[in-house]
């Protein structure tokens, strides 16, 4: 059933309230198409004058496990120009509305239904409404496509000049909070990079795919705990960006220990564990847009997560039962099982899985069916066995994740 005015500012209030990009980026597409009751829909993302997928939902085809579809890999980039009905609406600013695209008439128009998505799937699409995602600066950050339109008997109809006029003014205050999570989201992959140039390692990919693999398993945790959606959707909000940022803390270790070739010595070891607290310090001061002053979720978690991420299940992590952040460090008896917070022990494996299959200088990556192996044996040792036996199931979803394109 379509939405009517007051449930449009409502819906627009809640979006201003995201703090995470991708969860935004979901949810303003999952809105739009209730909004005008539409089956499938898209939604981009422009950079480097190009419009990369960000989801797509489709209510025909993803209808068993649909997480996996809404990450398009990376081949799937689209030019921002007048050939693609997407590219068209990104250069000119215009939306585009029309009812059957396998009848679009007018030879001046320059770009064209490419069928080819169809032909695949076996799906008919026919009403598309394709507005662009422009800020009150004017600046293009997106398009959102909604495709085919449902009446109140499931037929698909034409989208009408009112749902034109209600996703027009919801695009207009949509671009304007992607455009602010955006900034959000650059601030978070500088701090990202800034520990990359001590630890070539920790590179901007590796913390975009640990974002996406935690907030995928704490979302199947949570799931089978009986969360509910509201409570899951604010945990991921919040948890995406931790997990991004786990490893902050080694801007504060030394080049000498991170860029040691061979063998670190034992005060080495223990000097380069102290990013842990290092990082987790970050997110204490009230002056911070991350950090906590004790009531703040975001930035607690944050704090929990660079804290203890390296904590193992069995109690042989690091760096153990820390009363004071700002203390002499002192390494102690590792946490052990539950005392570990749930959000370190989702992160640590998604951080450790990750490590694992990609390639890096001194190895090449696993095969994942070696990584989930290692993940399998380390269940009750290193890691949350629960959360392991999830993480398995998740394998097809894991590779989607991996060849997603960033923007």
């Amino acid at each position: 059933m379509k939405r009517d005015s007051l449930q449009l500012f409502r819906t627009i209030e809640t979006l201003y309230g995201i703090r995470d990009l991708d969860s935004l980026l979901e949810r303003v597409l999952t809105e739009a198409r209730q909004f005008v009751n539409a089956d499938a829909g898209t939604i981009y993302i422009a950079a480097r004058n190009h419009l990369y997928f960000s989801y797509v939902q489709n209510d025909t085809l993803f209808r068993g496990e649909t997480k996996r579809d809404k990450y398009i890999p990376s081949s799937a980039a689209l030019a921002i120009d007048k050939s693609s009905l997407a590219g068209y609406v990104a250069k000119t600013g215009e939306t585009v509305l029309i009812d059957d695209v396998y009848h679009i008439q007018s030879s001046s128009l320059s770009y064209s239904f490419n069928p080819a998505f169809d032909q695949k799937t076996n799906y008919h699409t026919r009403s598309i409404l394709c507005v662009p995602l422009k800020t009150r600066d004017k600046e293009i950050v997106g398009v959102l496509q909604l495709i085919n339109a449902k009446n109140e008997k499931g037929e698909v109809v034409a989208f009408s000049v009112q749902d034109e006029r209600f996703i027009t003014q919801f695009a207009l205050n949509a671009a304007d909070a992607v455009e602010r999570e955006r900034l959000s989201r650059e601030m978070i992959l500088r701090m990202v990079n800034l520990a990359e140039l001590r630890d070539p390692f920790e590179t901007s990919q590796h913390a975009r795919r640990v974002g996406a693999y935690s907030v995928e398993l704490y979302d199947h945790w949570a799931t089978r705990r009986g969360f509910s959606q509201r409570e899951i959707r604010k945990v991921s909000e919040t948890l995406r960006p931790a997990a991004m940022l786990h490893d902050v803390g080694k801007i504060a270790v030394s080049d000498l220990i991170l860029k040691k070739e061979g063998s670190l010595t034992y005060q080495e070891r223990m000097s380069m564990r102290e990013h842990t607290v290092l990082g987790a310090r970050l997110f204490t001061r009230t002056s911070s847009a991350f950090l906590p002053d004790g009531s703040n979720f975001r930035d607690s978690m944050s704090a929990q997560v660079a804290l203890n991420h390296h904590e193992n299940w069995d109690g042989t992590g690091y760096p153990g039962r820390i009363d004071n952040l700002f203390a002499k460090i002192y390494m102690g008896p590792g946490k052990r099982g539950l005392e570990i917070p749930i959000y370190a022990r989702v992160v640590s494996i998604a951080d450790v899985y990750d490590a694992l299959v990609t390639q890096r200088a001194y190895k090449s990556g696993w095969r994942q069916e070696h990584a989930l192996r290692y993940m399998r044996y380390q269940a009750g040792k290193k890691f949350d066995p629960e959360l392991v036996s999830i993480f398995l199931k998740m394998d097809q979803l894991l590779l989607a994740i991996e060849k997603k394109n960033e923007y």
